[in-house]
């Protein structure tokens, strides 16, 4: 089933895999505005260069076969970010996320995931969340610990993993 919740300030919903990208053509032109350089950075290189909407479309195709794809939405309808969860098993996914740029500090990052986490707790099977951040994003480190994520490893190329721990009251 597709996930998807509401916050304050923000709709997020999953792309289903059998999204008719021929009838989506502001989603095609928006992911060029918002995987800027600058929100890109840190991210791996096929984030990179996505600069018309043929590439966002593949871009967003590879997406959608690698991973659960949601979208975020600000209250008016603007799409305005990605989440990535990446099932590693029936027991854990990897998290990523980006926001256009013009939405950073605004605290808009923070309740995307708690409003996630949230999220996953009533509707996935998961008990473990799992999100890498680059040694340079301190911003996005400090988001995830502030939401009880726990440094977990450090790999050579200077990616720090954060796990969250999802605990379920007993029935």
């Amino acid at each position: 089933m597709a996930m998807s919740f509401k916050s304050q300030r923000l709709t997020v919903y999953e792309v289903s895999g059998e999204f008719d990208l021929s009838n989506h053509s502001y989603l095609l032109e928006r992911i060029p505005q918002i995987l800027t350089p600058a929100v890109v950075v840190n991210l791996p290189p096929y984030f990179h260069g996505i600069a018309s909407s043929e590439q966002a479309r593949i871009w967003l195709e590879r997406m959608l076969l690698e991973s659960r794809l949601l979208q975020v939405e600000n209250n008016s309808h603007k799409l305005i970010g990605f989440l990535f969860a990446y099932v590693e098993s029936e027991n854990s996914a990897h998290i990523g996320y980006l926001l256009a740029e013009e939405y950073w500090g605004q605290g808009l990052a923070s309740e995307l995931l708690q409003g996630f986490v949230n999220e996953v707790v009533k509707s996935e099977p998961w008990v473990k969340l799992v999100g890498g951040v680059d040694r340079s994003n301190v911003a996005s480190a400090k988001l995830l610990e502030k939401l009880g994520f726990v440094e977990h490893a450090v790999t050579d190329n200077g990616v720090v993993f954060y796990e969250y721990a999802i605990f379920r009251p007993q029935s």
